[in-house]
């Protein structure tokens, strides 16, 4: 902390001071581009005096990058001089106002598209103010979003007590299954399941949690074990497949995975193994399955380096690396500061890809993207969804 009687400290406080004054003329205004700035402004600000009263950011798991006030007055002090400039410098990028928009996945009902995420905190870590909600928005056409009330809330009297993470929904006959990850306080993982009919109301199954790695995971409620960012994937025979993120340990060594199993009812579960990709080093995250053109894709996060993509003729095996489809363009401060938590959909006849990239100091927004089927059996990522 700086000592508040020196000449230091008085000119940041005045600059932070400044700052927040600068903002009350767009805290009048209500349309969703400035409320959602304005949040964002407020958010780096409140964090950026609390360093510099001295609170210690250092993470419970880590120290992480941007946890400073150099970065959250410096971003804050950008948006605002973009707004007053008349530029709306969160175009394009979508998040609740005041919220880190991470894990998410989109479900299409009745010609409109639903959106269900992670509602982290700007300028915290997850180990430090923890996801404890799951978010939900719609659109009519990804640019205009209404949020709704968020959906599910962790359950402190199950595995869920440290939080929830990363919704993936399936639809099968006129149900919703929503798998997420529950967390306990010493982030052990697994995978919970609610159920719905009209995406709005959830209910836990009595089952829950429903998904725990094989013997190979080392699986246990008294540390940190990976099984986490599901997605299940429904067959065109009505077979299900849930696929996670998770970890192997040949000769004692930890090495990222994707762990698989299968399902006849979307409840009971066969553990089908895991599986990993050449250069994914770090942690292979966020995975998205879909069949396309008579193979099977697979998305996932390659952490450190960007979001990357597989192809097969089986949902299980075979999985053949087709490299990396969006790469990081700014070299990270730490392996999740790169495009992640990829989904891939059709809506209207187009096809999209979506992006989360993670700035540093916990700025997370969604952003989607076209995406080409290639004749080759390749994809390629187009221009970017926003209001022209």
């Amino acid at each position: 902390m700086e000592e508040r009687d020196t000449a230091a400290y008085r000119e940041k406080f005045r600059l932070y001071s400044d700052l927040w004054a600068r903002t009350g003329r767009f805290q009048m205004k209500d349309d969703f581009e400035t409320v959602k700035t304005v949040s964002v402004i407020e958010a780096l600000l409140a964090r950026a005096i609390s360093v510099l009263n001295g609170e210690d950011t250092t993470a419970r798991i880590g120290v992480y990058p941007g946890h400073t006030w150099d970065n959250y007055i410096g971003r804050a002090g950008a948006y605002l001089e973009a707004l007053e400039r008349g530029e709306a410098p969160l175009a394009g990028k979508f998040t609740e106002p005041g919220i880190a928009l991470v894990d998410h996945c989109f479900v299409e009902k009745d010609g409109r598209m639903h959106l269900f995420y992670n509602r982290g905190y700007i300028g915290y870590e997850w180990d430090t103010k923890n996801v404890v909600t799951i978010g939900h928005a719609v659109t009519d056409d990804l640019i205009r979003w209404t949020v709704e009330r968020p959906c599910l809330a962790a359950d402190p009297n199950e595995l869920e007590e440290y939080g929830v993470w990363s919704p993936g929904v399936a639809r099968k006959g006129d149900v919703y299954y929503m798998y997420y990850t529950g967390v306990n306080y010493n982030v052990c993982q697994a995978i919970c399941l609610a159920t719905s009919r009209d995406l709005y109301h959830w209910e836990r199954h009595p089952e829950s949690p429903v998904l725990r790695p094989g013997h190979w995971g080392r699986w246990s409620e008294d540390r940190w074990s990976d099984c986490r960012d599901s997605m299940a994937f429904v067959d065109e025979d009505g077979r299900a497949y849930l696929y996670y993120c998770t970890s192997i340990y040949p000769g004692g060594v930890r090495e990222p995975a994707l762990g698989i199993a299968s399902s006849d009812d979307m409840v009971h579960w066969r553990d089908e193994g895991a599986y990993t990709f050449p250069g994914c080093d770090f942690t292979l995250e966020s995975p998205f399955v879909l069949r396309h053109g008579g193979a099977y894709y697979l998305f996932y996060t390659d952490c450190g380096h960007g979001t990357a993509y597989a192809r097969s003729a089986d949902p299980v095996r075979g999985w053949q690396p087709m490299g990396m489809l969006m790469p990081w363009t700014v070299p990270p401060q730490c392996a999740a500061n790169v495009p992640s938590c990829a989904e891939v959909f059709e809506f209207r006849g187009q096809w999209y890809i979506s992006s989360c990239l993670r700035e540093p100091g916990c700025e997370q927004y969604l952003e989607i993207f076209q995406l080409t089927w290639e004749p080759d059996g390749t994809v390629t990522v187009g221009e970017r969804v926003e209001e022209r």
